[in-house]
C-alpha cells in the first residue's frame, strides 16, 4: 500500500477483506485488539467529518504507538496486523497535501472495512 489516496474503492475493500481473512483465520487476533485500534480511527473519523483537521495529523502519528503497544501485547497482531496497519498509517502521512483528503477517506474506508470482514470471517 504505496499510496491509499490513489487506491480505488475496490481495491480497498479487496485489500482490507484479505487482511481480516488473514487476521481472522489464520493469526487469529482477537476483535478486541481491532476494536481498541478501531475506536481511536472512529474518534479521528468524527473529527475529521466535522471538519475539526487540526488534531487529526497528531492522532494519525499516535496510532503508531498503540499498534506497537498492542503488537506487543499480542504475537498475532505483531505478525500481519501491526505491519500492515503501520503502512497504511504513513501512507496517509506521505500523502500530498492535495491527496490528504482523499488519503483520509480511504484510510477510515480500509479500517472499517477490516473490522467488518474481521467479524464475517469468524473473528473471535
Amino acid at each position: 500500500m504505496t499510496n491509499i489516496a490513489k487506491m480505488s474503492p475496490e481495491e480497498i475493500v479487496r485489500e482490507a477483506e484479505s487482511l481480516a481473512q488473514q487476521l481472522a483465520q489464520k493469526d487469529r487476533v482477537k476483535t478486541g485488539q481491532i476494536r481498541n485500534f478501531y475506536s481511536g480511527i472512529t474518534r479521528m473519523r468524527t473529527e475529521y467529518t466535522s471538519g475539526d483537521t487540526s488534531k487529526i495529523h497528531r492522532q494519525l502519528v499516535m496510532l503508531k504507538p498503540k499498534l506497537a503497544y498492542a503488537a506487543g501485547r499480542q504475537l498475532a497482531v505483531k505478525a500481519t496486523f501491526y505491519p500492515r496497519m503501520r503502512e497504511a498509517v504513513d501512507s496517509v502521512l506521505n500523502a500530498s497535501e492535495a491527496d490528504k483528503p482523499q488519503a483520509y477517506d480511504n484510510f477510515f474506508m480500509f479500517v472499517e472495512s477490516i473490522v467488518a470482514f474481521h467479524k464475517f470471517y469468524g473473528g473471535e
